[in-house]
């Protein structure tokens, strides 16, 4: 159940004026993450143009839910992509940003990329969830939630969106954080730490969480 006050629900086609309106709280609230700063070879002003690739492949090929004040001001979004689903994996995805965030990267990002990312992610992510785990899960990509609403519920309620969709289809829910607190908050959620690991990086270490709910286990 949602906060007082607060409205949780999906949104098929979010407005352009919304969705820069999300791209922002993505900005404000990841602009100091280092693993931002390494996907976007060592650029943080380019995590904007990161988080608008994204959504807007995810709103394309996923969901995008929305979390609402009585006014309808946006208070924090989800992002998924659902079984069988793959961010940026087809050239339509990546036609809506994504192209276009990787040209602008430094020689240093698209070689991190190339040399690292692609690398480690994808390994520890089958690691964790076997070979096809993300494709056959609700994969959550983004949950964001403004600062001042922040351990009132909201973020949770917005999870619980996709917990209710997926239970009733007996699917797998993962996803993937990049601090502990984060993991903690998504643990109380319901879903369980699978593993961790650091991800190098020439800008600094970061750590990775994976984790999951099997939801035919509730």
């Amino acid at each position: 159940m949602a906060p007082s006050g607060i409205t949780v629900e999906r949104v098929e086609s979010p407005s352009d004026a919304r969705v820069d309106e999300a791209v922002d709280l993505f900005y404000s609230l990841m602009k100091g993450d280092i693993a931002l700063k390494s996907l976007t070879g060592g650029e943080p002003e380019k995590i904007a143009d990161m988080g608008r690739a994204m959504l807007r492949a995810g709103i394309h090929s996923g969901e995008y839910y929305e979390a609402k004040d009585a006014s309808g001001g946006l208070i924090g979004f989800l992002m998924t992509m659902p079984p069988g689903q793959d961010l940026f994996s087809t050239e339509e995805q990546r036609a809506l940003g994504l192209t276009e965030f990787m040209a602008k990267l430094s020689p240093e990002g698209k070689e991190y990329y190339k040399t690292t990312y692609l690398a480690e992610f994808p390994a520890f992510v089958n690691k964790c969830l076997g070979p096809t785990g993300k494709l056959d899960s609700w994969y959550i990509h983004i949950v964001m939630v403004q600062r001042e609403h922040q351990g009132k519920g909201v973020g949770k309620s917005l999870i619980d969106q996709v917990v209710e969709k997926a239970t009733t289809q007996g699917d797998v829910i993962a996803m993937s954080t990049t601090t502990a607190l984060n993991a903690t908050i998504y643990q109380k959620c319901g879903l369980t730490l699978l593993d961790q690991k650091i991800m190098p990086s020439p800008w600094g270490e970061w750590p990775l969480y994976i984790l999951s709910l099997d939801t035919r286990a509730k």
